[in-house]
């Protein structure tokens, strides 16, 4: 499943360096529709009188700072869909907390690789584009409601006067329930595609990320039947365990496959994944509840964890499955040996309390047991 956007997308520029915004036109013109400010204020007034449906903002500007340009913007309800990617020279942690904390949904350390910058760009507009989408197809179900409400209350008036009217009515009300029915699948429908289409994003960006959403997912699955869990929790478990990587889309490969020791820096930006996965999958409004699990599934039962550094039961049920499923899949990936299993479930063993929830212990050893296939190198 593919998505496209129907029209040129418009990007708003706001950079107190020529120089910058000349490249960065150069570079996005052919595909956009560019305008630019070189100030805040100015870059305020210009989101007021024409939307763009993304801007590039520099943070370090004299006067008014991207900062407060990017609190401003979502302060207005005109203005506060609009994604705000943000420019700098210098990244660190104070600086990434802030800029997510203001609204921001992602960011581009200068100087830029321009692939990297085209590749954000496009991935924030479609995500702009599937929120539009969706909002639409809420508007559509919603109306639906309110025309079956309407009937119903027609039916409530017209009962004593009105017999044959009342048949006639009931027959239009159970129609009208009918295609809220429909409505109801429609949603669904909309709800399991952008999962696809995420899941397809996943896959795009690297066959490891879907090999390993995959086997987590039956981790976690397994864990929650176990637990005789609600089949709308075990639902939204599988869905976080697929999706609780997706937030890692748009990093460099050293950071997505944890390629050796990473930089500080690499670092920083690899414990954003959790926070961003929230923010994308929250476009729909039925996932939510997922987008909280997949935020909280790198908190520790002890409360070092990231990114609010929740502890215990404070933690989403959903998220301490999926800490351990996570755990479980790329420690299993590393071992080999006849006795892999045993070393995983030692590993896990040693955790709780500490890392894992114990009271999910024995869930996660009949996942082992149930779902991890030895292969041939591991059986040597």
């Amino acid at each position: 499943m593919s998505m496209e956007l129907t029209q040129r997308p418009t990007v708003l520029i706001v950079d107190d360096a020529p120089d910058m915004i000349e490249v960065l036109i150069e570079l996005l013109s052919e595909n956009h529709e560019i305008i630019f400010a070189t100030t805040g204020r100015q870059a305020l007034q210009l989101v007021n009188t024409t939307r763009p449906d993304l801007i590039l903002l520099d943070i370090n500007m004299p006067e008014m700072s991207g900062y407060e340009v990017c609190e401003t913007l979502k302060e207005n309800e005109a203005t506060r869909d609009i994604p705000v990617i943000f420019l700098t020279r210098c990244v660190n942690n104070d600086e990434l907390i802030r800029g997510f904390a203001t609204g921001g949904v992602d960011y581009v350390t200068k100087p830029f690789l321009p692939n990297e910058l085209l590749a954000r760009v496009a991935t924030h507009l479609l995500l702009r584009q599937a929120r539009r989408d969706v909002e639409l197809k809420n508007q559509e179900l919603d109306e639906a409601r309110r025309l079956v409400q309407k009937q119903k209350d027609e039916l409530a008036e017209w009962n004593d006067n009105l017999k044959n009217r009342v048949i006639q009515q009931t027959a239009l009300v159970r129609s009208q329930l009918e295609e809220a029915r429909q409505q109801n699948a429609r949603s669904q429908q909309i709800r399991n595609a952008f999962v696809f289409m995420l899941t397809k994003l996943l896959d795009q960006r690297h066959a490891q990320l879907t090999r390993h959403s995959r086997s987590v997912a039956a981790l976690a699955a397994s864990m929650a039947t176990t637990l005789k869990l609600s089949p709308a929790d075990c639902r939204d478990i599988r869905i976080a365990a697929l999706l609780h990587d997706i937030g890692m889309i748009c990093m460099p490969d050293r950071v997505v496959l944890y390629l050796g020791v990473l930089s500080p820096d690499d670092f920083t930006e690899y414990r954003t994944h959790p926070a961003r996965g929230q923010t994308i999958v929250n476009i729909s409004e039925e996932l939510q509840g997922v987008g909280l699990i997949i935020r909280h599934h790198h908190e520790e039962f002890s409360g070092s964890g990231y990114p609010d550094g929740l502890a215990g039961k404070r933690i989403p049920l959903g998220s301490r499955i999926i800490c351990i499923a996570d755990f479980i899949d790329t420690f299993f990936a590393q071992e080999s040996g006849p006795d892999a299993k045993y070393k995983v479930t030692t590993k896990l063993a040693i955790g709780m309390g500490s890392l894992f929830d114990p009271e999910l212990a024995a869930a996660a050893d009949m996942a082992v047991k149930e779902v991890l296939v030895t292969t041939p190198e591991q059986a040597r």
